[in-house]
């Protein structure tokens, strides 16, 4: 894939080169030989109540827009892509469907990307058409090849999700129509990340980096202060370098740091206890997720410090002897595991009962970074790597 080198603005998207998103379709593309390919960006009712809009991560790996409502193409070698576009080129492969601009919406929104030349131009697709002319142009091609890749979606709501409603009209429109899964093939195109993609993590995990030095300065001297508080200084430190969090801050005292998930923080910490911060913060689309434990008042007592060297050494012993190309997130979590179990250091379950350290970790050490915070699982449901 194509680095990122000296591209002016109009040649990058949320710090990404053009040409990197043309060489993930063409891959994709390649990988996916079979039939056509759709990939639905999200819609902007789709952003939770409060919450800024974001383009799902699929589409934006792929044509780095941000524009709700729109609608990636990508045509195989054997479907003109005449069949259903009057006048237009027969050798087009990619196409970019998306809403029409409304002035009026755009006095509240400002401006947003609309089919045509400037769109080309900006985002590097072959073509760039109306959303309303999608549907009927879908079904053209698939009278010549009815196999159509997706996101096809799983688990237990896959019914009521929004790909589910849109495979439904489709097969209405097109009886014939074959659908296939393109995301164990995406998944793997984006476990291997590009040299600009490491940029952009690294720089998240610098804020990221920013936001726990605020944090652990507020706690040293944070006696009685509320554990909202510590969110107010790392939300601040996010915002001042351009970040927003990537997902909800998590800052557990005292009980609460022992409940993995805990958002809500209000509680007022008191001196003696431990605070556990999990945090992480986007920045260019990218994310970081760091969690780290600070005691309230600045100083571990001779027990906190114990247990928090032993986790410490676990996580520099699994760092010092991880092998690149090598290790699974498996092999690293099995890794760690056992050196928490293989400690001479004890402590005692809800029960009473004396256990070894690996008891105390029902989580697992980590996970993958990118787009997603949990890059990929959101998009497989599962392990395919």
């Amino acid at each position: 894939m194509a680095e990122k080198t000296g591209e002016s603005d109009e040649k990058l998207i949320g710090g990404v080169g053009v040409e990197e998103f043309r060489a993930r379709r063409l891959l994709l593309r390649d990988l996916c030989p079979e039939g056509i390919l759709l990939i639905r960006g999200a819609s902007e009712d789709e952003a939770n109540a409060g919450t800024r809009y974001r383009q799902n991560s699929p589409f934006r790996y792929l044509t780095g827009v941000e524009t709700p409502g729109a609608y990636l193409v990508i045509l195989p070698s054997d479907v003109p892509s005449s069949a259903a576009i009057r006048g237009g080129e027969s050798s087009l492969r990619e196409l970019l469907y998306l809403p029409a601009r409304d002035p009026v919406g755009e006095t509240w929104t400002g401006p947003k990307l609309g089919p045509g030349e400037d769109t080309v131009r900006l985002t590097g697709v072959e073509k760039s058409l109306p959303a309303s002319s999608l549907p009927s142009a879908l079904t053209e091609w698939l009278r010549r090849c009815p196999s159509l890749g997706m996101l096809l979606p799983f688990g237990p709501h896959a019914r009521l999700t929004r790909e589910a409603e849109l495979m439904r009209s489709i097969a209405d429109a097109a009886p014939a129509v074959r659908f296939f899964d393109i995301a164990p093939h995406l998944a793997r195109m984006r476990a291997v990340k590009s040299p600009g993609e490491i940029e952009l993590i690294r720089g998240a995990v610098a804020v990221t980096g920013a936001g726990h030095e605020a944090a652990r300065a507020f706690i040293a001297r944070g006696v009685g202060r509320r554990e909202y508080e510590v969110e107010a200084e790392i939300f601040t430190a996010f915002r001042r370098q351009g970040a927003v969090p990537g997902f909800p801050t998590i800052v557990g005292s005292g009980f609460n740091a022992t409940v993995l998930h805990y958002e809500d923080n209000d509680r007022s910490m008191q001196s003696g206890e431990l605070v556990v911060v999990d945090i992480g913060a986007r920045l260019g689309g990218y994310n970081g997720d760091v969690t780290r434990t600070y005691p309230v008042g600045g100083r571990f007592s001779a027990r906190q410090r114990e247990v928090y060297s032993l986790v410490l050494a676990s996580m520099l012993d699994t760092i010092s002897r991880y092998r690149p190309g090598v290790d699974t997130l498996q092999d690293i979590n099995d890794r760690c595991k056992s050196f928490l179990r293989e400690s001479p250091l004890r402590a005692k379950d809800s029960h009473g009962s004396e256990q070894t350290m690996d008891c105390f970790m029902p989580h697992r050490l980590g996970h993958h970074l990118g787009l997603d915070v949990h890059d990929m699982t959101a998009l497989i449901g599962s392990n395919v790597l």
